[in-house]
């Protein structure tokens, strides 16, 4: 019978949260009204169709660039040529004022030299143990406390004690310090994002300044201090670290003011690198095969007990997890430079001054790069399937000389975090309410995301 040759067609996969997208580019006013409150919620259907789009807001040329080639040509060949945009920069400057976050040309290059090898992974291995601990107790916390939680505020308290632990020790004095660099730079407002002179953004921007800034400031030159003292007995910390290292190109050290600029932009940085850590919840809590899987290896690796900073490496289909986290709500969601002189992009000539936004938003989800792109699908960094696929399509962390600093540090705390909860827990959605991804400068679900507890 006919019947009996019909199959039940199989359910589709949920498609994770994201902005409803505009079907045209919006007017300049609306622009200026959406970006404050969610920058994603911009970015219009055309954008995920086209690989180079030209558009012009009043008087001021923009490109949307999502071509690898044009994307490599913007943030590595032509590096120098592509500054980030003043009126951003700006946001950073108020509070990290010399730290490689907000400066450009020679300081930001001797910043990076002098910070890079105190955050690489050789220097970050000797904290991983002490990071799996932290993790191990907050799990502790998370299974004798509710059954539901606010997901994401619970990721970032365990973020900022696990960074705390890699930037002085874990010393408790930290803990403010680290809490009020995460905030920075602070929600734009509309005026923040027109460009002005130098003379008026300093009215209209600098002017914004946290009224415990001051204090926690002081403290946080008082630490850097103490570790720079000769009697300092304290472990290697990233500060210590920082006090100590050296540009490796004439081998001096950066000023005290430029140590402490820093060190904030570092710590200001890391806040918004592990994004992730509250997104996989949400997708696995969506896909139920591939928590399957996703627990099948951590029982498999790891069986009962806590793991290894050795074990981290053998986790390779929660790494393809965490790599399709990232792909769908990146770290850093915008990349926005301006030209320094006339050039040629993707093919076309654009003048000085223009403005353009590399969106890793865009560029992971874009039709001409993924075959059906808004799916989750962990396989899609399997070595076979990511054969031919451009390496630019997928810029978690940036690309180029500007590449997150912190980027390794980032993916080994979420390993080895994923793998210390997901050993222990299920998380399952406590809400009905839609999942909206807010875009500012991190990503983030706006207004929480409530899960169900469930010990496995």
């Amino acid at each position: 019978m006919i019947g009996d040759s019909v199959r039940e067609a199989a359910p589709l996969p949920p498609v994770p949260a994201m902005p409803l997208r505009p079907a045209r580019a919006l007017s300049v006013q609306t622009l200026l009204r959406t970006v404050p409150t969610n920058s994603l919620a911009v970015l219009d259907d055309a954008l995920f169709e086209e690989l180079i789009v030209f558009r012009r807001y009043l008087l001021q040329p923009v490109v949307f660039v999502s071509d690898p080639a044009a994307i490599r040509h913007v943030l590595i060949d032509r590096f120098d040529d592509y500054p980030r945009l003043t009126s951003i920069r700006r946001l950073f400057e108020t509070d990290l004022r010399t730290g490689s976050l907000a400066s450009e040309g020679e300081t930001w290059r001797r910043h990076r030299r002098v910070a890079t090898p105190t955050i690489d992974h050789r220097a970050i291995r000797p904290d991983v143990p002490g990071l799996i601990a932290i993790a191990e107790q907050m799990a502790d916390g998370l299974a004798a406390g509710p059954e539901t939680v606010d997901i994401e505020r619970w990721v970032g308290g365990l973020a900022t004690l696990l960074w705390n632990q890699v930037v002085t020790g874990g010393d408790p004095a930290g803990i403010p310090i680290l809490r009020w660099l995460s905030k920075v730079p602070h929600k734009p407002r509309p005026i923040d994002l027109v460009p002005m002179p130098a003379w008026l953004a300093r009215h209209f921007v600098h002017h914004r300044r946290d009224p415990a800034r001051a204090e926690l400031d002081r403290q946080l030159h008082a630490m850097i201090a103490a570790r720079k003292a000769p009697g300092f007995t304290g472990a290697p910390d990233l500060l210590h670290r920082l006090a100590h290292a050296r540009d490796r190109q004439d081998g001096a050290p950066l000023p005290d003011d430029e140590v402490r600029d820093e060190a904030a932009s570092l710590i200001a940085g890391g806040a918004a690198s592990v994004r992730a850590l509250t997104w996989i919840w949400y997708l696995l809590a969506l896909h139920p095969e591939v928590e399957a899987r996703f627990h099948a290896e951590l029982d498999a690796v790891l069986g009962d007990r806590p793991p290894l900073p050795e074990d981290l490496p053998k986790l390779t289909y929660t790494r393809r997890v965490l790599d399709e986290v990232m792909r769908l709500y990146p770290p850093i969601p915008v990349i926005l430079r301006q030209a320094a002189r006339a050039d040629v992009v993707g093919g076309r000539r654009i003048r000085r001054g223009t403005f353009v936004a590399v969106l890793p938003w865009i560029v992971h989800r874009h039709r001409r790069l993924w075959q059906d792109p808004d799916r989750f699908d962990p396989d899609r960094f399997l070595d076979a399937n990511a054969a031919g696929r451009p390496k630019l399509a997928y810029l978690p962390f940036a690309a180029g000389p500007r590449v997150c600093v912190g980027a390794s540090f980032a993916v080994t705390q979420m390993l080895a975090t994923i793998a210390v909860l997901g050993r222990r827990f299920r998380f399952r959605l406590a809400s009905d309410a839609p999942v909206v991804p807010f875009g500012a400068i991190s990503l983030q679900p706006k207004g929480g995301l409530p899960v169900r507890i469930e010990r496995r």
